[in-house]
């Protein structure tokens, strides 16, 4: 073993080049070695973080330690070294450790002759791989990469964010002792899941293969994952309807689904039948039809169905859905009305977003319904609002879009209180709003105005005390300012400056709203072209 420790300080753990299974009691006082009591071989060597260079050769006397059971060669820099097959000799290992010790090439076969290694991160054993993917010199393939007769008693498998390449052996989907499998973002990756029952089925806690190309419906055999608490499966090409199998996941806790191709309807199972969900992700798919209404869970925190072509009205039973924190349900087809009283009693809701459907929000209750005061986020776009009578409890806002709806008139008194520490992103764009007359938010970082019918001579855009906020150059200033920000710092800077050097010319305000409400529609197309070319992707 050609190895030594950068520096003029020796540790005493790099003498077990010199140990073997005859070690002498005085190697087992050494600092990270552990011996057996009774027969004195070393059974534990912990050399992490020690600063060890240079390489592992096969003929080591490292590999004389044939009764190790965990060894930790972590946080090391072995100079891209192979790692050799030599490892398998170390029958009795159950852990492993080699991280960010800059190792290279493929996992040796040999490697799955360690039956008893119980527990390993195989993305540890890659590190190399993420620096050559980042000098982009060449991909990695999963079938070489990875010994298809890995240990029956391996627990853990987790490449994600590694560059892999080919097609997942199925090898992997039956290890009998899996319970975590995480594959995700290996690009570019695909695979076929087992139409039958997996082995792992039993035993698989956490599965994520986001990102890897399937071109499949979803399975059928997900539903024998019955101790499953987390499945993602985000951006996988997967296509057609939710299978009823997923049923029979009773410990799930955790479905991510979002940008795929499924399809069908939304089963209300899902709403209802599932005890231990806790977050569903459903967006940017192709699911349609109507939800039904049977929201009965009590354990959903987090519902997103947003970026669907689901219709109809919103069920009255989402009312159930107490423990609610997070609900997306924007960029959709529902319609019809939506009383404000569906969600007054989620007291623990946090984001709301309703934005871009075919809904109009009502209050027709006799005694008038308000949002919970935990609300953060709220996305009410072209929703028909006319008035913010129901958000006089919802003091802890700190984002709001209210653009594209009918406001009149001025936004009151008690809303700029209420949000005057909270609220950092306004979009009250695209309304009928005929006057400002004060805005004293504190913590404000955007805010939009355009297209109301704002007089100029009356609106007043200001954070300062009333006095300032009276005289007409801070008027000005200000509103040029807040719109300048919206288009950019430069922009922003160059308006202040303007402004100030100038002594307030009406001209220049006038172009720049001009400028800023171009600047503004530019990105809205470029968002959009952006949603478009995404969905193209996933398609491809």
């Amino acid at each position: 073993m050609m190895i030594r420790r950068e520096g003029n300080k020796r540790l005493p753990t790099t003498n077990f080049l010199t140990c073997s299974n005859n070690m002498s009691g005085d190697c087992c006082l050494w600092d990270g070695v552990i011996c057996d009591e009774m027969t004195g071989h070393v059974i534990e060597l912990d050399l992490s973080c020690n600063k060890l260079v240079g390489t592992i050769d096969s003929n080591s006397s490292l590999f004389q330690l044939s009764h190790l059971r965990r060894l930790n060669l972590s946080s090391n820099d072995f100079y891209s070294s192979h790692i050799s097959p030599e490892f398998g000799r170390f029958s009795n290992l159950t852990h492993l450790d080699l991280f960010s010790s800059n190792f290279s090439g493929q996992i040796p076969s040999e490697i799955s002759h360690l039956s008893k290694l119980v527990s390993h991160d195989f993305k540890l054993l890659l590190q190399n791989l993420t620096q050559l993917r980042e000098l982009n010199l060449t991909f990695i393939n999963i079938s070489s990469t990875i010994p298809l007769n890995f240990s029956s008693h391996l627990t853990t498998l987790s490449m994600g964010s590694t560059t892999l390449y080919g097609i997942i052996p199925e090898s992997i989907f039956h290890l009998p002792n899996l319970e975590t499998l995480d594959l995700s973002n290996s690009y570019p990756l695909s695979g076929y899941f087992p139409k039958t029952k997996w082995n792992s089925s039993a035993s698989l806690i956490e599965l994520d293969l986001s990102g890897v190309n399937f071109s499949d419906n979803l399975p059928e055999s997900l539903g024998f994952l019955t101790s499953v608490h987390s499945i993602s499966l985000r951006n996988c090409n997967l296509r057609g309807p939710i299978p009823e199998s997923l049923l029979n996941l009773t410990h799930i806790e955790d479905l991510d689904l979002r940008f795929n191709f499924l399809n069908g309807t939304v089963p209300s199972w899902m709403f209802s039948r599932l005890p231990s969900l806790s977050r569903l992700i459903l967006s940017n798919n192709h699911f349609s039809g109507h939800l039904e209404d049977h929201f009965k869970s009590n354990s959903l925190e987090e519902i997103n169905l947003s970026d669907n072509q689901l219709q109809g009205n919103l069920p009255n039973s989402i009312q159930n859905l107490v423990n609610l924190k997070i609900f997306y349900l924007d960029f959709n087809n529902f319609n019809g009305n939506v009383d404000i009283s569906l969600f007054s009693n989620l007291k623990q809701l946090l984001v709301l977003s309703l934005s871009y459907n075919n809904i109009s929000l009502i209050n027709e209750n006799k005694v008038k319904s308000t949002l919970p005061e935990s609300l953060e986020q709220l996305g009410l776009a072209k929703c028909d609002v006319k008035e913010v009578e129901f958000l006089r409890s919802a003091k802890n806002l700190g984002e709001l879009d209210l653009s594209n709806n009918k406001l009149q008139g001025r936004i009151p008194d008690w809303a700029w209180s209420n949000w005057m520490f909270s609220l950092a992103n306004l979009d009250i764009s695209h309304n009928m709003l005929t006057s400002v007359d004060l805005i004293p938010l504190q913590t404000v970082h955007t805010i939009d105005l355009r297209s109301n019918f704002l007089q100029d001579t009356n609106d007043t855009v200001s954070a300062l005390d009333d006095e300032e906020s009276n005289s007409e150059f801070l008027s000005d200033f200000w509103k040029a300012a807040l719109m300048g920000y919206g288009s950019g710092l430069c922009i922003g800077l160059s308006i202040i400056y303007f402004m100030i050097s100038t002594g307030n010319p009406k001209w220049l305000a006038r172009i720049i709203v001009e400028l800023e409400h171009k600047i503004m529609t530019g990105r809205r197309k470029k968002h959009q072209r952006q949603r478009s070319c995404r969905r193209r992707n996933n398609h491809l």
